[in-house]
């Protein structure tokens, strides 16, 4: 029995299909109703499909896969990847009991709450006791089918399923149900988190009686669920974009204009993601620029998906070979706008001896936006000029040529930003950057080196992925009441601490974004403004015309503020500024270097600020860290090892008793073969009780606030870090650097 803890012998279903391919019974029985001839000979392989095909009445022979799914009015896929998420997975798990079946239909993906699943046979029924309206059915070829078979085969060693699920004798949704019904529906009959329940009834709250799944209908409800419901309410085709292959057949710059993205290309039908279903707009376009006539279907997906699939796309195609698409850049009206069209990249060989250097700064900067690259370096590095990307914390060589044309670089990219061309000079400067319908700011800095040259720092900030909603930075539930409670206050010092790089400023600018209504008056000092954030009023410091921090919070302080961000308190009179604006009626935020929450206290008093003051003004300290994640798609199971339950225990981390197995890296395309794709936050924090508040006003050593901070339920970072291993977020590779904040 699949899935099940004791399997037994593999017994395919009589009426269907035999474990070597499809059943002749069933088939016969498909075709016959479809007004198809049977052919004379049995169909026991996926090439026999062609053969099938050459059989049939009036049926072009054309790419088996593609004729399979129009005859079986499902939707074809080529996978593009040969595993199943761990969100697929998870929900997998929630729906699914054991069985009996051979091949039965596989988790490939998911849109919301529901599942996409694959199979090379539609005929083939059994799936896992998952009622049709939970899952989107697709084709795909049985090479593909077989080894995503094998992955969960595997997947489920290390975890049975039941003997039974709690949706296989739910009742059939209302068909043609609107948002509201099916939310309705789905809070009754779907086993769901109490999170996701919560997040569903928020929704339900506001969704009025409306029949539409149009776009604005997606926004309100969680991501993906309109899409998931309008699938289950009346059967037609969507998809997930996340999970569609790269495409080649349409250019960026079309798809981007009508928001639309192939799903599967063939010979005369393509399959097209889009918010509507129809796209009549896209359809003529194409058609008149001559190209050759093909039958286009409309699968239903979320907007917002549809476009960062675009931009995937782009991205990947950039990365896929080593002749890298770049295109000529010029300056918008303002100077300081760089747009680059990357329909115009493909002319450009970045080894080529033809090359120029505008080319090949051009070219980098796009790679390195393409690789989700927080900062690019440009140096000497013995007798070459090096282009480092940070990727994930890590630092990576895109690019190296020859040194003579180094300091041509510098001045390019100093030009871009407005900076003079002096050699001797620290300087500081920015421009944007344009690509399509996606603006990238970039922060230079020009510091001066050995032997007359310069290195270039550029720091990209892309306001789409940095400014974040306090949903999207993976709070623990505990963490979102800590959270909440020093939000919710009226006056208050919040301290977020950590290293340069550590993601402070991003968590404050989600922090403040949480709060951020027309009833409250943020206002904040920040050197540079990273993300314009509107509702906000945001203040650079001006050494020139003397705004400092201090200076800057004391003429905030005449604006009637209600909550003031400032951006890192560096010296004693910006400490003693921020902490006398809490005692006065202000909720204030800041940043501070220090090694965890408690030193973060002992870095203030030692920067001159009075215990007792401090005291009453702190609410919330909080250290995090940076730690890369693991990559969703290839990421494998491990079992638990003795010593590894040993760093559990000693740390006082609980492993649930269900627990077997943690995650450990992998490697595919899309992490680019290192096993983790993007970072998480590590956050310590510690909320200050009146005991503790005590402690701080006496001055108290940090051994005997760390007693009272971990009796009140405070996690050092390497707990914290403990727990998303658990999660299978990272690994203990990636948290062994936070070892130094073990209990034990």
């Amino acid at each position: 029995m699949i899935g099940h803890a004791a399997p037994g012998p593999a017994v395919a279903s009589s009426d269907v299909q035999s474990e070597g391919g499809w059943h002749p019974d069933g088939l016969a029985e498909w075709l016959r109703s479809r007004n198809l001839r049977v052919p004379l000979q049995p169909l026991t392989d996926w090439e026999n499909v062609d053969e099938l095909v050459a059989q049939t009445n009036d049926v072009p022979i054309e790419a088996s896969l593609e004729w399979l799914a129009e005859q079986s009015d499902l939707v074809p896929l080529d996978c593009p990847r040969a595993s199943c998420p761990t969100r697929a997975e998870t929900i997998f798990r929630r729906l699914a009991r054991a069985t009996d079946e051979s091949n039965p239909w596989l988790p490939l993906g998911t849109i919301g709450p529901i599942l996409i699943c694959a199979h090379f046979d539609p005929s083939a029924r059994e799936a896992w006791g998952i009622p049709r309206w939970l899952f989107m059915p697709v084709l795909v070829k049985r090479d593909q089918y077989e080894v995503l078979r094998a992955d969960i085969l595997a997947r489920l060693s290390f975890g049975a399923l039941p003997m039974s699920n709690p949706v296989e004798y739910s009742p059939e949704p209302p068909r043609g149900a609107g948002p509201l019904a099916m939310a309705r529906w789905m809070l009754e009959h779907y086993p769901f988190t109490e999170e996701e329940a919560g997040l569903l009834r928020a929704a339900e709250a506001v969704l009025g009686e409306n029949d539409g799944y149009d776009p604005a209908t997606f926004k309100i409800l969680p991501r993906d669920y309109g899409v998931a419901f309008f699938h289950s309410a009346t059967g037609q085709p969507c998809f997930n974009p996340e999970f569609a292959p790269a495409q080649s057949y349409f250019p960026d710059a079309i798809l981007e204009k009508h928001n639309v993205y192939p799903l599967y290309c063939g010979r005369q039908h393509v399959f097209l993601l889009s918010p509507d279903r129809s796209s009549y707009a896209f359809e003529d376009e194409w058609a008149s620029t001559g190209q050759d006539d093909v039958k286009f279907t409309m699968v239903l997906a979320d907007p917002e998906r549809i476009t960062e699939t675009i931009n995937r796309n782009r991205g990947n195609a950039a990365t896929a070979s080593t002749i890298v698409e770049s295109g000529d850049l010029t300056y918008s009206d303002t100077g300081a706008l760089v747009e680059i069209d990357a329909a115009e990249m493909s002319r450009v060989n970045p080894s080529g001896i033809n090359t120029t250097p505008e080319q090949i700064v051009h070219w980098v900067l796009y790679r390195a936006v393409s690789l989700r690259a927080s900062d690019l370096h440009v140096e000497k590095f013995y007798n070459t000029a090096r282009f480092r990307v940070r990727v994930d914390g890590e630092l990576r060589v895109i690019h190296s040529c020859s040194e003579e044309s180094l300091p041509r670089y510098i001045s390019l990219i100093k030009n871009y930003s407005n900076m003079g061309q002096r050699r001797q000079a620290a300087e500081d400067g920015r421009f944007s950057m344009s690509i399509g319908k996606r603006r990238v700011d970039c922060r230079v800095s020009a510091i001066p080196c050995r032997k007359d040259l310069q290195k270039i720092t550029i720091r990209f900030l892309d306001k789409k992925d940095g400014v974040r909603q306090l949903s999207e930075l993976n709070l623990t539930p505990r963490q979102s009441g800590i959270v909440a409670n020093a939000l919710g206050r009226d006056q208050g010092l919040i301290l977020v601490t950590g290293p340069t790089g550590s993601g402070k400023t991003t968590s404050l600018y989600a922090f403040i974004n949480s709060i951020n209504r027309d009833s409250i008056n943020i206002h904040t000092v920040e050197d540079p403004i990273e993300y314009e954030i509107e509702g906000i009023n945001q203040t650079q410091t001006d050494p020139i015309n003397g705004i400092n921090f201090a200076e800057g919070l004391r003429r905030i302080l005449r604006a009637d503020p209600d909550v003031i961000l400032i951006g890192e308190s560096r010296d004693a009179e910006t400490a003693s500024a921020a902490v006398n604006s809490a005692l006065t009626g202000h909720l204030v935020l800041t940043t501070l270097h220090a090694n965890d929450s408690l030193r973060a206290i002992s870095r203030l008093i030692s920067m001159g600020v009075p215990p007792y003051l401090l005291a009453d003004s702190l609410a919330l300290s909080q250290a995090q860290r940076l730690v890369r994640r693991l990559c969703n798609y290839c990421k494998r199971p491990t079992a638990i090892t003795e010593d590894e339950r040993n760093i559990f225990t000693r740390n006082l981390v609980p492993i649930p008793p269900d627990q077997t197995m943690i995650f450990a890296k992998s490697g595919c395309p899309d992490c680019h073969d290192t096993g983790y794709a993007g970072r998480i936050a590590l956050m310590e924090m510690c909320p200050i009780s009146s005991e503790l508040a005590d402690l701080i006003a006496q001055n108290a050593p940090q051994s005997r606030m760390r007693e009272v901070a971990v009796r009140e339920g405070v996690l050092t970072l390497y707990q914290e870090g403990l727990i998303q291993i658990l999660d299978g977020q990272t690994t203990l590779e990636e948290v062994a650097c936070l070892s130094y904040t073990a209990l034990a």
